[in-house]
């Protein structure tokens, strides 16, 4: 009975450190093409960079920088992730991303903005080292 008890004990030990670990972290800068299509400006493409400045569990915050013709833009975002890491949304003033994780360099996301200009955007983003 006690090895039964210290088994259970050791195997709850181990998951949870092995669940802790699990929780990828995303803190940093990450860069690539996008690829975007609007209602009002058509089809354009550029640098995205998306800088990711604090994480705390599954949430985190950053903000995305766009090259466009026009300017570059720089708007914050924030983002929260499931536990397992493979499901991550994200929200800044006006649209909503979907993120996800690759592999530890690697990110790819997605944008939507819905209203009178609808826009949609994605692109693969590598981290910086």
């Amino acid at each position: 009975m006690k090895a039964l008890i210290y088994s259970l004990i050791v195997a709850s030990l181990v998951s949870g450190r092995a669940l802790s670990a699990d929780v990828p972290s995303l803190v940093g800068t990450w860069t690539g093409q996008r690829d975007r299509i609007a209602k009002v400006e058509g089809r354009r493409g550029g640098l995205a960079t998306l800088v990711i400045t604090q994480q705390q569990g599954n949430t985190f915050v950053g903000h995305l920088k766009r090259s466009n013709p026009t300017g570059d833009e720089d708007e914050q975002l924030w983002g929260a992730f499931a536990p397992d890491g493979q499901l991550m949304m994200g929200s800044d003033e006006e649209g909503t991303y979907i993120f996800r994780l690759v592999d530890q360099n690697t990110l790819d996301y997605c944008y939507s903005e819905a209203g009178p200009s609808p826009r949609s955007v994605c692109a693969r983003l590598a981290r910086q080292r």
